[in-house]
C-alpha cells in the first residue's frame, strides 16, 4: 500500500514524529508488525482499529514506555529508540494523556498542573503558576485552580490533565483513549477542548474510538489491523469510501459506512 502523504499541504510542516519499520512483539506475540508512519507539525492523526490492534502499545512505544524490538522512532531529528538517548529528555518533548486522569489527589489543580515544570524542569514556582493559570484559563478551569481532583467531575479532571500535558509545550501531543474513562455525558467537553487544540495548531496524534469525532478533526486516519497499518488516508478516503471488505466491516459497525 502506498503510503499517504501531505508533505506537499501548505497547511502543515516538517515530521515531527517519523514511525519507521517498528517491530514490537511481546514473547510470540507480534503486536507491531513492522509499522511505518509520520506525523507532521499541525497535523492531527487518528490512530484506528479494533481493540488488540496494537493502537496502545504503538502510543507506549513513542513514549518510550515499552521498547521497540526493530525499527526506528524519530521525533524531529532524534532517533529516540537509540538507547543512548537521554529518555527523559525525549519524553519532556511529549506531552501524553491516557485514558485514566493520573491527577494526584493529595494536590490541587494548580500543584497537579505545574508539578513536572517545577521538580523536573526546576522552573520557579511563579513562572510555572502563571503558565499554568494561562492555560486554565483558556479551557475556564481557572476558577478550580485551587480544588482538589475529587471535587470535579470526570470530564474537567481529563481537562486538566491535557493543560498538564501542554506546560512545556510539547513538539507531540498523544492522546490514548482519553474519553473512555469518561460519563458518556462528559465526553463532549474534552472532545471540544481537543477540537479547540487542533484549530491552534498542536501536533496531535490520538487513540480513539470516538468515530464522529475522528471522522470531523482529523486530517489523517491511520488504521490498524492485526498489528499492520491497513488503511492510511483522508477520513474521506478512509471512512467514508473504504474499498476492503474488513475496513468496510469495521466502519460498518459504528455506523459509518
Amino acid at each position: 500500500m502506498a503510503e499517504y502523504t501531505l508533505d506537499n499541504d501548505p497547511r502543515f510542516g516538517k515530521k515531527v514524529l517519523r514511525v519507521e519499520n517498528v517491530l514490537k512483539r511481546f514473547g510470540d506475540n507480534v503486536v507491531l508488525d513492522h509499522v511505518s508512519f509520520d506525523v507532521r507539525q499541525h497535523e492531527t492523526v487518528a490512530l484506528l482499529g479494533p481493540s488488540g490492534s496494537g493502537k496502545s502499545t504503538m502510543m507506549k512505544c513513542i513514549n518510550l514506555l515499552e521498547q521497540v524490538n526493530d525499527g526506528q522512532i524519530w521525533l524531529g531529528d532524534t532517533d529516540i529508540t537509540d538507547p543512548r538517548i537521554n529518555q527523559d529528555k525525549a519524553r519532556s518533548r511529549i506531552g501524553v494523556v491516557f485514558q485514566q486522569f493520573n491527577l494526584f489527589s493529595h494536590m490541587t489543580v494548580l500543584n497537579n498542573v505545574t508539578l513536572a515544570a517545577r521538580k523536573v524542569h526546576k522552573w520557579p514556582r511563579e513562572k510555572a503558576e502563571e503558565k499554568a493559570m494561562g492555560l486554565l484559563r483558556r479551557i475556564g478551569m481557572d476558577q478550580k485552580a485551587k480544588e482538589y481532583p475529587d471535587r470535579l467531575s470526570g470530564g474537567q479532571q481529563q481537562r486538566v490533565a491535557i493543560c498538564r500535558a501542554l506546560m512545556m509545550e510539547p513538539e507531540l501531543l498523544l492522546l490514548d483513549e482519553i474519553t473512555s474513562a469518561l460519563d458518556p455525558l462528559l465526553v463532549g467537553e474534552v472532545l471540544e477542548m481537543v477540537g479547540e487544540l487542533k484549530d491552534q495548531g498542536a501536533t496531535i496524534l490520538m487513540a480513539t474510538h470516538e468515530m464522529s469525532f475522528a471522522h470531523d478533526a482529523a486530517d489523517r486516519i491511520i488504521l490498524l489491523r492485526r498489528g499492520t497499518i491497513a488503511e492510511n488516508g483522508s477520513p474521506d478516503e478512509v471512512m467514508d469510501h473504504p474499498t476492503d471488505p474488513e475496513t468496510q466491516e469495521f466502519f460498518a459497525a459504528y455506523n459509518r459506512v
